[in-house]
């Protein structure tokens, strides 16, 4: 009699993080003290997101394109950080909760992975055939 045995093992993985620039614009009236605290503050969102910012680029103080919340200037500070997918939207709601914030914009950089789960499947076949005695 002939036994048969298939044994299928699922191997999941962590989802890789994936890297991202975001650039932040600040209200350009915000003294040192309170954009250095605002700018902590991003850094910290960045984090509780479970990611964690690699660099940090500032560009200072430039003219906006049009008016926003009737200010003609912001404070350009670009960040270069990496997390998971949902890291991304923790870290979207926070940064419209921040007052400091006039506007920012988030990219997810080319060349890694989407962030989702891989799962690989390892599908093995073990037959075992077992004769009859013969006596």
């Amino acid at each position: 009699m002939a036994k048969k045995q298939t044994e299928v093992l699922l191997l999941t993985t962590k989802p890789e993080p994936s890297s991202y620039e975001m650039v932040v614009v600040f209200k350009p009236f915000l003294p040192d003290k309170v954009r250095n605290e605002a700018d902590d503050r991003v850094g910290a969102i960045v984090g509780e997101s479970g990611g964690k910012v690699s660099s940090k680029d500032i560009w200072g103080k430039r003219y906006l394109a049009y008016p926003i919340q009737s200010h003609v200037e912001g404070y350009y500070i670009m960040y270069q950080f990496e997390t998971l997918g949902e890291g991304v939207e923790y870290v979207k709601k926070h940064m419209n909760r921040h007052q400091e914030v006039l506007r920012y914009l988030i990219i997810k950089k080319d060349g890694k992975d989407t962030g989702t789960p891989k799962i690989k499947v390892k599908k093995s076949i073990i037959t075992e055939d077992t004769a009859p005695a013969e006596e």
